[in-house]
């Protein structure tokens, strides 16, 4: 009989557009009573599916995704930070969008975020323009950033506030709440809302989730859709099955741990032997 918990074929890549919420951790681990945007997408209560379903019956995650594996997010939002969090299953589409450097950027073109902030302060195209040049966030955090490939005021809510919207083409830890820090302001709301110039949220409540085509992941992730045949999910399947099985961890250790601890001890007792005998002979004498 198959066992349920082995893919019977190899994954393909397949990436998850999230309209991450606030309050809620780009991370696999909660230390506190915060949710994980893992947490909030195994639940399955955001998803939203390509075509209506059929029938009113509960679909799992694996049914919806065909994702066995692990998931990983394309990037981090901090906790306060809303919008738009892509995760996948793909360990190479995460580093192409995420490393502005990345080998499989065709010709020098990264993958951008576009972000929507609500600044402290009254802020004009003037006091923002060391923007168009990189800011320098400190050595700690990667020192001058790239300059940002667009940065528009859309508002002023009032006398102390600017709302702004800037893409980037790199994601440093934190980076554009420490670019504004840089200059003497501060960020009070962070919204990503788009990845690329056609990624958004649209159409998503906070909280739900889509599947992206294949299409989309070609032309809006310059990324071509896989057959993952070393999936963690596979290795890990293996792994597991081996380490169930108490023939090989005897082996790994009986034949390779225990003659080592056997011959220390046969060379402790003869030395002691030969102790006792030479002080034999040294009091007949």
């Amino acid at each position: 009989m198959d066992d349920p918990k082995q893919p019977k074929d190899p994954e393909s890549t397949v990436v998850l557009l999230f309209n991450k919420p606030e309050k809620v951790l780009t991370s696999h681990v909660s230390v506190d009573d915060r949710p994980t945007v893992y947490d909030e997408i195994y639940s399955m209560e955001g998803f939203v599916p390509a075509t209506k379903p059929i029938s009113n019956k509960t679909v799992s995650f694996q049914q919806a995704t065909d994702i066995v594996s692990k998931l990983h997010a394309v990037g981090r939002l901090d906790a306060d930070t809303t919008g738009l969090l892509l995760l996948t299953n793909d360990g190479g589409l995460v580093h192409h969008v995420t490393n502005a450097n990345a080998a499989t950027h065709a010709k020098d073109v990264a993958i951008t975020k576009t972000y929507q902030a609500l600044i402290m302060g009254d802020h004009n195209e003037e006091s923002l323009k060391s923007f168009w040049e990189g800011v320098d966030i400190g050595a700690k955090y990667g020192g001058m950033t790239r300059p940002v490939i667009d940065l528009r005021i859309l508002d002023h809510p009032n006398r102390k506030s600017t709302v702004v919207s800037l893409t980037i083409s790199e994601g440093k830890n934190r980076q554009v709440r420490r670019m504004f820090h840089a200059i003497g302001s501060g960020v009070m709301k962070l919204k990503r809302t788009n990845v690329g110039n056609h990624l958004t949220i649209d159409g998503l409540d906070v909280g739900q989730w889509r599947i992206l085509s294949d299409d989309e992941v070609c032309r809006h992730l310059k990324w071509e859709p896989r057959i993952l045949e070393e999936s963690y999910s596979t290795r890990s399947f293996e792994k597991r099955k081996i380490k169930a099985s108490p023939r090989h961890r005897s082996v790994g250790q009986s034949e390779v741990k225990k003659p080592g601890r056997t011959r220390r001890r046969r060379k402790s007792k003869n030395s002691s032997n030969a102790a006792v005998v030479k002080m034999s002979q040294s009091r007949r004498e």
